[in-house]
């Protein structure tokens, strides 16, 4: 007998799984920091669950996980992503257990949907994406298509701010005066010094000298930082969403997002960082943005607008809370 019209056939498990195992191969390909991948993934009586692994990253001496919380949002989008490219309708439930902090998202498949050309060439884009840390030697980025890249940032919950000139020097001074020994300040102090393209700041106090970078340097890149106004882990968790989705529709445009997470690896890092620019407030991640001269832009009729760059991949309940691949 033929099902009632506008009853729901429940779904198989067989294909449930199927549909998870293809979210979880695709989200292996999400940047993290220095690639460690801290998360991990179980699927019982339905659901996909997510869960930072912070083992992995036990040798980076980062007491409040931040860095591994923005890995597992740009998993957790790379998983949505797919999962709605493949024709589902997913409810993501985040934090979905107060008393499991590590566990930090839920997925749950409602049903088949619809799939827009626009979602299947953001899906296609998980492929292409890589990191580039090259020099930016193409031309700038056209203010339409940084617009529509901060766009894909912003949709969701996160702000980007692009930094001007000014802030960019602003912000190599006051690194360039602050005693940091470290070795990945002293990266970040290298990368600084491809930003500005020189070895000292006009009125720098005592001369403050600065980092040479020889060769070429970033001139054509735009320099921005994530941000928002708060500073707890659903909020890196939706960084991490956001660096995912900017990145893969910066992908489809032919533009190289290069995050750095250097400035916001401990809390005298983050600090000076607030104090050089005040006005984003928390601080994220920090992005390079730019085209390479030997890379091949998408053609335009692949380039996404704004409203095409899944917002909210599937039926999201939100649970209220609180260098790479």
């Amino acid at each position: 007998m033929a099902a009632s019209p506008g009853v729901v056939r429940p779904i198989s498990g067989r294909i449930t799984n199927e549909a998870f195992y293809r979210a979880v191969v695709a989200a292996g390909k999400a940047p993290s920091a220095y690639n460690t991948q801290p998360w991990r993934w179980r699927v019982s009586n339905g659901v996909l669950d997510l869960f930072a692994d912070h083992a992995r990253m036990v040798d980076l001496g980062e007491p409040d996980r931040r860095l591994a919380t923005i890995g597992c949002g740009a998993a957790l989008h790379h998983a949505r992503l797919t999962l709605a490219a493949r024709g589902w309708r997913v409810t993501v439930t985040r934090r979905p257990d107060d008393a499991d902090p590590d566990h930090l998202a839920r997925l749950h498949i409602d049903g088949a949907a619809p799939v827009s050309p626009d979602t299947a060439d953001l899906a296609r884009a998980i492929a292409l994406r890589h990191t580039d840390p090259r020099p930016v030697t193409g031309d700038p980025i056209e203010p339409e298509d940084l617009d529509t890249i901060r766009a894909a940032f912003e949709a969701q919950h996160v702000r980007l701010g692009v930094l001007r000139p000014d802030q960019v020097l602003g912000l190599t001074v006051a690194t360039g005066r602050a005693d940091n020994t470290e070795p990945v300040d002293a990266q970040w102090h290298a990368e600084l010094a491809l930003w500005t393209g020189g070895d000292r700041i006009a009125g720098a106090a005592d001369g403050l000298p600065l980092p040479i970078a020889h060769g070429e340097h970033d001139r054509a890149a735009t320099f921005a930082v994530l941000h928002g106004p708060r500073d707890q882990d659903l909020d890196w968790l939706h960084a991490g969403e956001a660096l995912s989705a900017g990145s893969l529709v910066a992908t489809g445009m032919g533009v190289s997002v290069l995050p750095f997470s250097a400035p916001i690896e401990h809390a005298g890092a983050r600090e000076l960082l607030r104090r050089a620019i005040p006005e984003f407030g928390c601080p994220y991640l920090m992005l390079r943005l730019g085209r390479h001269a030997t890379a091949t832009a998408a053609p335009r009729s692949t380039r996404l607008t704004a409203a095409e760059t899944m917002k909210r991949p599937g039926q999201d309940a939100a649970v209220p809370g609180p260098a790479e691949s």
